[in-house]
């Protein structure tokens, strides 16, 4: 189950058009770290676009949906490492899935 945590308007870089995405969040998870060895707590998030005006999506602030992020290939891209010139290649991003239309789907 995801959660929603936020709803927001963007605009389209290319055709400079308004529209709303309500921000997903998923699961605590434990993660270790590759640096120091030691244990934190994380939860991806994503942002999925809607077609619901910025009123109703705000009203599904706190709702819980069906469904998981999960993590997909993409084609490579940089990321800027905060406080640092270092940029970091990334190879993945995080989508939603709701498993169940999935596995219907195949």
């Amino acid at each position: 189950m995801l959660k929603v945590i936020d709803a927001k308007t963007r605009v389209n870089s290319k055709t400079k058009e308004e529209y709303n995405i309500v921000v997903l969040q998923g699961n605590v998870e434990i993660q270790k770290s590759q640096a120091t060895g030691k244990f934190y707590l994380r939860s991806k998030t994503i942002e999925i676009p809607t077609t619901l005006n910025q009123n109703e999506a705000k009203k599904l602030i706190g709702s819980s949906i069906p469904g998981e992020i999960v993590k997909v290939d993409c084609p490579e891209y940089l990321v800027p490492v905060p406080n640092s010139t270092r940029k970091l290649k990334i190879t993945h991003t995080y989508e939603y899935s709701n498993a169940a239309d999935d596995k219907a789907n195949v």
